[in-house]
């Protein structure tokens, strides 16, 4: 690649100025003439070698450049959604087999929101199947252990009419 405004510190690009840009026509890195600019920076070029008018697609040596570190700020908010992505609570199969042994032959009772549960209570999920009652984490909210994950659910909700 050629710097075009090399030993000019001063120069900006502007329109009629000479570039590198990929050509999508010539499928190369070509000398390019610019046509157009929005806010300041290149937005359409005219191929020196097939004159094909097409958008600003930066060289190979421009894309490569370095990417700053995210400040500490950013660094926090980045960390928080990671930390969303990721599960809370993290069960291992060998639990669910624990909790399933001690509980025998016993009879799950079907999920309903709207009924009251207390804990190591079995309790049949019509989508995430068999669980078992870890927590109850307030009036409302249970912690259920199912197979492959743990899930919150609701409970002593209010019947719609």
């Amino acid at each position: 690649m050629v710097d075009r405004l090399k030993g000019h510190p001063w120069k900006t690009t502007s329109v009629g100025d000479e570039t590198d840009s990929i050509c999508p026509r010539c499928d190369d890195e070509t000398i390019h003439r610019v046509v157009a600019m929005k806010e300041k920076k290149i937005h359409l070029v005219i191929c020196s070698r097939c004159n094909s008018q097409h958008r600003y697609r930066p060289s190979l040596a421009t894309m490569t450049r370095k990417v700053p570190l995210p400040s500490e700020r950013q660094a926090k908010v980045l960390k928080k959604v990671e930390s969303a992505r990721t599960p809370r609570r993290q069960l291992s199969s060998k639990e669910w087999q624990a909790l399933k042994e001690v509980a025998g032959e016993m009879e799950p009772l079907p999920y309903d929101p709207t009924a009251s549960y207390s804990e190591k209570q079995i309790v049949s999920h019509p989508t995430f199947g068999l669980g078992f009652v870890r927590m109850v984490i307030d009036k409302s909210k249970i912690e259920v252990v199912f197979e492959y994950e743990v899930k919150v659910l609701a409970m002593n909700r209010p019947r719609s009419q």
